[in-house]
C-alpha cells in the first residue's frame, strides 16, 4: 500500500512543532547560572556533547526530545549546585538521567526542560573489610558488575548488562539474585543523596528506615542520588544463558513455568525470564534466559523440567556472571525502534496451568492486528516467588511492600518496538487494552488461587508505562506520600521533575 501524504510529511511536522517549541526565558536563564559557576559541564542545541547525550536512548522515541541544555555533572557537590540553582526558578522543568533504558517519555529525558545527564558519575569501587560496593549511578550494569568481577562477588542487579543502574536501583529492581536476596533494592544500606533543597544527605537504613524504605522503589522522588552503598554477595561461575523455543513446545513449556513459580524458594539460585514472541511475517517465538548460580545447573527440580525441552537455538553455558549479564543485552543493544514497556502483576493460580495459554491467546488477538506498524511485541512472565518478599522483609523492606506473608506471583512485562512515531497512541492502546482486560480476569483468577478479591498485586515500576498509577498501587501509598512531602517541601521533584509520583 502507498504512503499517505500525512505519513511522508510527518517527521517534517514533527521537526517544525519541535522548531516552533522553545524554552522559556527562565529555563534559558537557570542554564546560564548552571552554565556560570559550572563551565564547561554544560552544552547547548547543536554542541556535540547535547547531541550526543541526547541521541543515546535506548527508546529512539525519547531522541525526538530536545531539552534547553544538558549538563553533565561530576559529583555530588556539582548535582547539589545545579538543584540549588532549579530552587531559584520554580517553573523551571528538567529529568536526571542515568543509563537512558527508561523508554517513558519525560522521565530520564525531557523537552524543552535542563537534562542532568549523570554519565560522569559512573563506577563502582569495593571494601573487602566490610564487603560493601559503593555503585554510582550513572554507568550500566556492564560497568558494576564486571567492576566486581576480580573481588568474585556481585550485587543484586540488571539481567541485562545494557539497563541502567540509578534507575533500576530506585525502582525496586528484579534480578537473577532475588529469590536469594530480594529485589536490588533491597540490598542497599545506604544512599548518597542531593535532596530537593539542594543540601546533601547520606541516608543509612539502619538510623533512617523510613526513609530508607521509600527510597527503596520510589523511583526518583527524593532527591538525585549519586551514590549507593549496596551489600555484596559471593559470586563465581555461573550458568545460563538464551534458549530460544518454536511454538509447538508451548504445551511444555507453560507447564515447566507453572511449576516453576512455587518451586524456586526450594532451588533459590535458579532463576528465568520466560519471553513469548510476536512480529510480523515470523512463526510465535518463546525465548528464555536462564540462570543457575553455579557452575552446572541441576538435573532435577524447578529449573531442569525446562532443560529437558527441545530448544531451537541453545546459547546456554558456564561462564562468567559478567559475560552472562553482557550476552544478554548484546541483542538488545542492536536494536533502533521505538519502544514501550507496561506492566500488570497476576497471581499464581496453582489450580489452573491454563491462564498462560488463556493471557496468549487474548494478547495474541489484540496484538495481531497491528503487527504490521510493529516490528515485534513481546509478553514477558517474571516468577516472584513468595520467598522474595520474605528477603525484603528481613532486609527492612521497601516502598513496594513486599512481606513475607506475600503469595507467589508473577510480573507481566508487556514490550513493542516499531519505527515510526506516527504509530505511537495505536502501539500504546494495545497494551492498554491488554491490561484492563487483565484487570478484569483478576477477581477470577484471585478466587482460583484461595485469595482475598483485593490480594495485593501491586505494580512494577521498573516495567511501567507512565500512565500507570505505580504508587498508587503500594500498600503503604498515605505514608509514602506524606514522607515524600515532607522531604520535597516546595515539590520540586514532585512537580517539576519527571517519573512516576506520589
Amino acid at each position: 500500500m502507498a504512503p499517505s501524504l500525512f505519513s511522508l510529511l510527518a517527521p517534517a511536522l514533527l521537526i517544525a512543532q519541535q522548531t516552533l517549541a522553545a524554552p522559556s526565558a527562565s529555563t534559558t536563564q537557570a542554564c546560564k547560572d548552571i552554565d556560570a559557576i559550572l563551565p564547561d559541564r554544560l552544552s547547548w542545541p547543536l554542541e556535540l556533547a547535547y547531541i550526543n547525550e541526547t541521541q543515546e536512548y535506548w527508546s529512539t522515541a525519547l531522541r525526538d526530545l530536545q531539552p534547553a541544555c544538558v549538563v553533565h555533572p561530576t559529583d555530588v557537590d556539582e548535582v547539589a549546585s545545579i538543584v540549588q540553582i532549579l530552587n531559584k526558578y520554580p517553573d523551571v522543568e528538567f529529568a536526571a538521567k542515568s543509563g537512558g533504558h527508561d523508554p517513558n517519555p519525560g522521565h530520564g529525558s525531557i523537552q524543552d526542560g535542563i537534562l542532568i545527564a549523570l554519565r560522569y558519575i559512573t563506577g563502582v569501587t569495593y571494601d573487602a573489610d566490610t564487603n560493601l560496593a559503593y555503585v554510582k549511578p550513572g554507568g550500566t550494569w556492564n560497568d558494576v558488575i564486571g567492576g566486581l568481577a576480580p573481588y568474585n562477588v556481585t550485587v543484586v542487579g540488571g539481567r541485562l548488562g545494557i539497563v541502567g543502574v540509578g534507575g533500576y536501583l530506585l525502582q525496586g529492581g528484579i534480578s537473577f539474585l532475588s529469590a536469594q536476596y530480594g529485589l536490588a533494592a533491597d540490598s542497599i544500606i545506604g544512599w548518597e543523596i542531593v535532596l530537593p533543597n539542594g543540601t546533601i544527605a547520606n541516608i543509612d537504613a539502619s538510623t533512617q528506615p523510613d526513609l530508607a524504605v521509600a527510597l527503596r522503589g520510589s523511583g526518583s522522588q527524593f532527591g538525585i542520588v549519586t551514590k549507593f552503598t549496596i551489600e555484596a554477595h559471593p559470586i563465581s561461575q555461573v550458568w545460563g544463558g538464551l534458549r530460544a523455543y518454536t511454538d509447538d513446545h508451548r504445551d511444555e513449556l507453560y507447564a515447566a513455568l507453572h511449576n516453576f513459580v512455587p518451586n524456586n524458594a526450594n532451588d533459590q539460585k535458579a532463576a528465568i525470564i520466560f519471553t513469548d514472541i510476536l512480529a510480523i511475517d515470523v512463526v510465535p517465538l518463546i525465548l528464555v534466559y536462564y540462570f543457575y548460580d553455579g557452575e552446572t545447573p541441576p538435573t532435577d527440580g524447578p529449573l531442569a523440567e525446562f532443560l529437558a525441552i527441545d530448544a531451537l537455538i541453545d546459547e546456554t553455558g558456564t561462564k562468567s556472571y559478567a559475560d552472562l549479564l553482557e550476552t544478554n543485552g548484546d541483542p538488545a543493544s542492536f536494536f533502533v525502534a521505538r519502544f514501550s514497556f507496561r506492566e500488570f502483576t497476576i497471581p499464581y493460580v496453582p489450580n489452573y496451568p491454563g491462564i498462560y495459554q488463556e493471557i496468549h491467546d487474548y494478547w495474541t488477538s489484540a496484538v495481531t492486528g497491528a503487527l504490521a506498524l510493529t516490528e515485534q511485541c513481546s509478553i514477558d512472565y517474571q516468577p516472584v516467588p513468595s520467598i522474595i518478599g520474605q528477603h525484603s522483609e528481613e532486609r527492612g523492606g521497601n516502598a513496594i511492600g513486599f512481606s513475607s506473608s506475600d503469595p507467589d506471583r508473577l510480573f507481566l512485562e508487556m514490550e513493542c518496538a516499531w519505527a515510526f512515531g506516527i504509530n505511537d497512541a495505536t502501539v500504546y492502546s494495545i497494551t492498554q487494552d491488554v491490561t484492563a482486560w487483565l484487570e478484569t480476569k483478576i477477581p477470577e483468577w484471585n478466587a482460583l488461587a484461595g485469595l482475598d478479591a483485593d490480594a495485593y498485586l501491586p505494580y512494577f515500576m521498573n516495567d511501567a508505562t507512565g500512565d500507570q498509577n505505580v504508587t498508587g498501587s503500594y500498600k503503604a501509598y498515605d505514608d509514602l506520600k506524606a514522607l515524600q512531602r515532607e522531604v520535597d517541601v516546595d515539590g520540586l521533584f514532585n512537580a517539576r521533575a519527571g517519573g512516576f509520583k506520589y
